[in-house]
């Protein structure tokens, strides 16, 4: 008789536990707790710099090998030209390269797509509210955990580049300015 009274309170106990949510931990391993990512245009290359700060175990664990193919692996670019350093004291990576074949001149601008960077960060030039200046945009966040910073410079101008403007401006994940 007693184990019909306690059938259901079994039940209803694994019920409540397939509920409960899990908990929010730390990022996961091999991802760096902070990134500082500048990139700036000159003509039609991209100049690509990313500091990376990284716990000491995970630090490390990190080659300079490792570190081009994990820029190669996220994204699907032409990138040539790979610096990179590591700064054991201060736990942190520098990786900077060149990206080629992102930007194009037409008859009167330029047109930079960025879409191969933000698609993999989840990120969007309008949605995400990046913050616009004469000299390009920015924006600071998180992603999937990383506190990030990204600076993205392009060629100074006489107005902001806002959102749908022309002769300068930007859509979702391209910027545009005008052959001076």
């Amino acid at each position: 008789m007693r184990w019909k009274l306690l059938i259901p309170i079994i039940v209803a106990l694994f019920i409540l536990a397939s509920c409960v949510q899990p908990s929010v931990g730390p990022p996961l391993v091999g991802e760096e707790s902070r990134q500082v990512i500048t990139m700036e245009v000159i003509d039609q290359i991209i100049y690509w710099e990313c500091q990376s700060f990284w716990t000491e175990e995970k630090f490390a664990e990190l080659s300079k090998n490792n570190l081009v193919a994990r820029f190669e692996g996220k994204y699907k670019v032409d990138a040539r030209g790979f610096e990179v350093s590591l700064n054991e004291a201060g736990h942190s990576t520098i990786v900077k390269c060149q990206v080629y074949g992102c930007v194009s001149k037409g008859a009167d601008r330029y047109t930079a797509d960025f879409l191969w960077f933000l698609n993999p960060l989840g990120l969007d030039f309008i949605e995400d509210d990046f913050e616009k200046s004469k000299h390009g945009l920015s924006w600071e966040g998180s992603v999937n955990g990383v506190s990030m910073i990204i600076k993205i410079e392009c060629p100074p101008q006489d107005s902001v580049y806002e959102a749908w403007q022309h002769p300068v401006g930007h859509c979702h994940g391209h910027v545009w300015w005008p052959i001076s």
